[in-house]
């Protein structure tokens, strides 16, 4: 959660402060392309973290990686609250960036290892949820610190995530390792220690020697991670479908991304005064209302999205991102300046849309539809996919605002359109099936159109059967009076 917090908190708090007396005059008073690179040099060092994880995440360990990123993010606020020249806080920004670029790539894959399929969805979708929550504190306590006149104004906005890093490093110290990454390197003992602490049971526990059989046998499969080459991979000569498989998690990331939710967070006080034309402190205050309701709608995958289901998550959170979309265009396009106050209703609908699904779902299929030995490879490759294209669209949105104004949003509401139509055709469901589970959706099916095919149960599903069948056994045996 705080990794996720603190990539919501940097994003945020420069938003709010972009705009300060204080802050544009001690860096030049940035503006288009020289604002735009000062705000995105963050997303290209979280580019390079998850690139990095893709060479060292299995070596590390998927709670070393964790606190590798906690401590640059650490080092980078700390050189950019301090910051008194341009350079300075460039190299802050890109080390802070370096190091959600790990954190980002990693939790929500450790994540899913450790949670039961029945709540997966939901604890790993409350992870983005930081993200929504790290956006809305910041911006009301930059619009709070936006009275003052000093260099405070800026400095504890931006100082103040340190806490979260802090937080999180000490935190991680009371978690277990995973036992999936345990099982990988070949420590199955130890893996079965930690599935026994998750789980609260012996470690002679049945469902605990079956959850070890299950990836020992998928392993014997899928062979070692370390003799399959990204050649086999991108040819597709790999028993796992990899190729495929990272192309649905990169596509997720990729629509969520290019659906315009940067253009909300990073510059919509800056869009609503110049697009729509209200004043500045009202452009604000509604930028900080706007994210509540972002924050508000995150709940809703965290509470359900384990019922309603992935697929069907995406699908229509991006349909309704599309619909958001074109009416600020149409709106802002008639130019009155009724029809423009009424375009920023659907700003709200937008960011609720996307709370409501394509914040969070994405990064949960990305943790759960990859196979073990490819995991935390294309999970990096996955996330970073989403850093390289939110790196683009907060270049590009100054320019696009200024020179295309209401032509913008048609761009966000043809790509909004393709996402709806790409998760509804290519996306299998993985609710409430165990990560071994989702194996066998590739395992034993030899189409790309998985969103439109009746997905068969497996052998692996009914060993989760057999699993679920002891829990109940036990349980009504613990109800049960003894017998005299």
């Amino acid at each position: 959660m705080f990794a996720f917090i603190l990539y919501g908190f940097e994003q945020g708090a420069l938003a709010n402060v972009q705009n300060e007396v204080v802050f544009q005059s001690q860096f030049g008073h940035p503006q288009g392309n020289y604002l735009g690179i000062i705000v995105a040099i963050y997303n290209l060092g979280s580019f390079f973290g998850s690139m990095a994880n893709i060479w060292i995440g299995d070596k590390l360990g998927r709670k070393r990686a964790i606190w590798l990123g906690f401590t640059l993010v650490t080092i980078g606020v700390i050189l950019q609250c301090s910051s008194y020249s341009v350079v300075q806080l460039f190299i802050g920004r890109f080390i802070s960036g370096l190091g959600t670029g790990f954190e980002t790539s990693t939790t929500p894959m450790y994540q899913s290892e450790v949670c039961h399929e029945n709540h997966r969805g939901g604890l790993v979708a409350a992870e983005p949820q930081g993200v929504a929550f790290g956006i809305t504190v910041s911006y009301w306590i930059g619009y709070g610190c936006s009275k003052r006149t000093d260099q405070v104004s800026w400095r504890l906005p931006v100082g103040i995530q340190m806490l979260f890093a802090v937080l999180g490093i000490v935190m991680l110290f009371f978690c277990p390792e995973s036992p999936r990454w345990l099982m990988k390197v070949g420590r199955t003992q130890d893996a079965r220690y930690s599935l026994a602490t998750i789980n609260g049971v012996p470690e002679d526990h049945p469902r605990i020697s079956a959850i070890i059989d299950d990836i020992l046998y998928l392993q014997k499969i899928e062979g070692s991670g370390d003799k399959i080459t990204w050649g086999d991979i991108l040819m597709g000569r790999d028993a796992m479908h990899g190729r495929f498989r990272i192309m649905l998690t990169v596509f997720g990331q990729f629509w969520n991304q290019f659906g315009g939710i940067n253009l909300v967070v990073y510059y919509v006080p800056m869009v609503l005064e110049n697009n729509v034309g209200l004043s500045s402190n009202l452009a604000t205050i509604l930028g900080g209302c706007i994210m509540l309701t972002f924050f508000a709608t995150g709940f809703i995958p965290t509470l359900f999205l384990d019922k309603m289901g992935r697929r069907f998550a995406m699908a229509s959170g991006s349909a309704g991102q599309c619909i958001s979309m074109l009416l600020v265009t149409i709106l802002l396009r008639v130019g009155t300046k009724e029809s423009s106050v009424a375009a920023t209703a659907f700003f709200f609908t937008f960011i609720g849309f996307f709370g409501y699904a394509m914040n969070c779902v994405p990064w949960v299929y990305a943790a759960e539809v990859l196979p073990l030995q490819l995991r935390a490879k294309g999970n990096a490759i996955s996330v970073a996919t989403n850093w390289i294209c939110n790196f683009v669209i907060a270049m590009i949105t100054p320019i696009m605002t200024q020179n295309l104004a209401w032509k913008t949003y048609i761009v966000f509401t043809l790509t909004n359109a393709v996402a709806t139509i790409h998760f509804f055709v290519f996306y299998p469901e993985t609710s409430k099936r165990t990560l071994e589970d989702i194996e066998n959706i590739f395992l034993n099916s030899h189409t790309i159109f998985y969103g439109l095919q009746e997905i068969k149960r497996t052998p692996t599903e009914r060993l989760t059967e057999k699993l679920i069948d002891i829990e109940h056994v036990e349980s009504v045996e613990e109800g049960s009076p003894e017998s005299d």
